[in-house]
């Protein structure tokens, strides 16, 4: 279809131009455009519904017309997939030529959209999904739609998504185009730059054009559009000349990643948009998924009250630390913030958006409240402590003076009649609960005989000394291998590293992605690895994760891995794996050695949407 087609538009007409057509009898008129008219039909020898798409009769007259019909058929035929209308057949007569196709019972994407105005953004990036699968399957042919718009795109009443109307479609590379006898093919609403200029087009093209169609899905309008009286014209010099209008502006609920990828398919310079629809679908992929994650709010919102609140029974209470329960009640906070501004910022103008400022500030009382009560906590532990260590003590004193109403004197000090010196009698001290007993010194006219009798009692107030036991040696700290053994460090984050000094595989640590503390609710979450590679082959004993953390930060969604590489294989074998928790206390791991006697190197991979620390992880033999 051209640029003169009425876009969007479903006619139901009763009273068609034509009754029949060969075989199919037709029933209604579907749509128009500038190159034929559509109809409903039916099949009579199959007994089965058809799309039929009939060439205006007074273009036959042109015989390069009637090749490009021709090739749109044999073109589209090649096209067999889900998301593409199935062409079934091509009819041709004296008078009529004519394509036969599937009929999709629905709407196009325009009526689709006025039809359904409370659709969510998770629900308009699936439908943007299944039209970039369509154009991958396209432009594995070689093949560029040119004229990608909301009326090429229907949407069935079961949900499908499928493209139509290739008759502009051409080949990327060779092949004749027929239509290059210097007119501007496309919708000119969605047409890129190149096309505009009639310069060479390839995939990415349709990209631009598939840019704008999700501009206009997820606001409602075209990103440029006449104001004035300039017409098609005007708009068309804004394809060329204008920056596209950021789309996060002009809604706040957008994601920057999801606007930034728009802006980036609208670059007016073909080289500087993604190279293909694989890679956009990808990312469209990645912040479907974040999105899956705040959409998922009602569930994990009500979990955490149940599980923490209701289920727990009274006797678990006491394993939950104050710092725990607020870090809960806060991530409970936080979620219905989500969901009550997601609900709310659609409906609001740019102006009000500082709502999401006030949730912010509240979520940060919140991660301060969780500082506050964990340095309650540890001052606790530590008071519990110290009066644990004094009633320890006390104990012991009063074991000894127990230990000392009743001497067992010795035949020898029951041979002597002397009375004891008050100065002996220890268990007439009274010592401070929180002080050692302390004996008082002997007088000094100390007799042979009470010295005698001292040494008796001695014991009892005095235990005897334990035998001296020599002390173990120290053990001689083993440092990681990686300060003995050649080695490299590789990371996803492309920075360099120097094995001569400390790196997260030699008693240090890197931190990936320190951007992503400035990152909006929803943008993706970043993968990465950190790997160590070993100039031979080396035997490991146990490995030790110290480190892997993003600090008190919701680690909800994410993972972290551990692999090693076998020596003599391809793959990588994982050992160790963590989801939705990082790693905050040191692991250890052993029982790989078995499997696993020599490895060639180790790597940490992880996903994440806070800054990450990694390291130490410590390799010893």
């Amino acid at each position: 279809m051209s640029d003169q087609e009425t876009e969007g538009s479903i006619i139901f007409d009763s009273n068609s131009d034509l009754t029949s057509l060969g075989p199919y009898t037709i029933e209604s008129r579907l749509g128009q455009g500038g190159m034929g008219i559509v109809y409903r039909a039916t099949d009579e020898n199959l007994g089965r519904p058809v799309a039929i798409k009939v060439l205006h009769p007074h273009l036959l007259t042109h015989e390069n017309l009637k090749q490009r019909f021709r090739r749109e058929a044999r073109m589209h035929a090649k096209l067999m997939h889900p998301n593409i209308v199935t062409l079934l057949s091509l009819y041709e007569d004296d008078t009529y030529m004519a394509l036969v196709m599937e009929v999709v019972n629905g709407d196009d994407l325009k009526v689709f959209l006025r039809k359904n105005t409370n659709l969510t953004m998770k629900h308009k990036l699936k439908i943007a999904i299944e039209i970039l699968k369509g154009l991958e399957a396209a432009h594995e042919f070689g093949m560029v739609h040119r004229d990608l718009k909301p009326a090429n795109v229907l949407v069935s009443k079961k949900g499908n998504i499928k493209l139509l109307d290739f008759g502009l479609a051409k080949p990327e590379e060779g092949g004749e185009d027929l239509t290059q006898s210097g007119a501007t093919v496309g919708s000119f609403r969605y047409m890129a730059p190149e096309q505009i200029f009639n310069q060479p087009i390839d995939a990415r093209t349709d990209l631009y054009s598939f840019g704008i169609l999700l501009f206009y899905m997820l606001l409602g309008k075209l990103p440029f559009d006449a104001t004035g009286s300039g017409g098609e014209f005007e708009i068309m010099e804004k394809q060329v000349r204008e920056p596209a209008p950021k789309p996060h502006h002009i809604d706040a609920s957008i994601p920057i990643p999801l606007s930034n990828l728009i802006l980036q398919l609208l670059e007016k310079n073909k080289l500087d948009r993604p190279k293909n629809a694989a890679s956009v679908r990808e990312s469209i992929e990645t912040m479907l998924e974040q999105l899956h994650f705040l959409s998922s709010s009602k569930n994990t919102t009500d979990k955490p009250v149940q599980k923490y609140v209701t289920t727990v029974p009274k006797t678990s209470s006491a394993s939950l630390s104050n710092q725990q329960i607020a870090k809960q009640w806060v991530s409970y906070g936080k979620f219905r913030w989500q969901k009550l501004l997601l609900s709310i910022l659609p409906n609001i103008k740019k102006s009000h958006t500082d709502l999401s400022i006030v949730a912010l500030v509240f979520i940060a009382l919140g991660f301060s409240s969780i500082n506050i009560l964990g340095m309650a906590e540890k001052t606790t532990l530590q008071t519990r402590t110290n009066q644990e260590k004094i009633a320890t003590q006390s104990m012991v004193i009063a074991e000894e003076t127990n230990a000392q109403e009743e001497p067992a004197p010795t035949p020898k000090a029951q041979s002597i009649q002397t009375p004891k010196p008050a100065s002996i009698q220890v268990k007439s001290i009274q010592p401070k609960p929180e002080e050692k007993p302390v004996l008082q010194p002997m007088a000094k006219e100390v007799t042979a005989a009470q010295v005698v009798e001292a040494e008796s009692i001695a014991p009892i107030a005095e235990p005897q000394p334990k035998p001296k036991v020599k002390p173990k040696p120290r053990k001689r700290m083993i440092r990681p291998i990686t300060y003995t053994v050649q080695h490299t460090v590789k990371r996803s984050d492309k920075s360099k590293v120097n094995t001569k000094e400390k790196h997260e595989f030699r008693s240090g640590s890197h931190l990936f992605y320190p951007s992503l503390a400035e990152k909006s609710w929803l943008s993706s979450f970043k993968r990465g690895e950190s790997t160590v590679l070993f100039d031979e082959p080396i035997s490991l004993s146990k490995i030790i994760i110290r480190k892997a953390s993003v600090g008190r930060l919701d680690f909800k969604h994410g993972f972290v891995r551990l692999e090693v590489k076998p020596e003599g294989k391809r793959k990588w074998r994982k050992i160790f794996e963590r989801k939705d928790d990082d790693v905050d206390i040191a692991v250890t791991l052993k029982s790989f050695k078995k499997d696993y006697p020599s490895i060639e190197g180790v790597r940490i991979k992880f996903k994440t949407q806070e800054p990450i620390t990694i390291g130490p992880i410590d390799l010893y033999k």
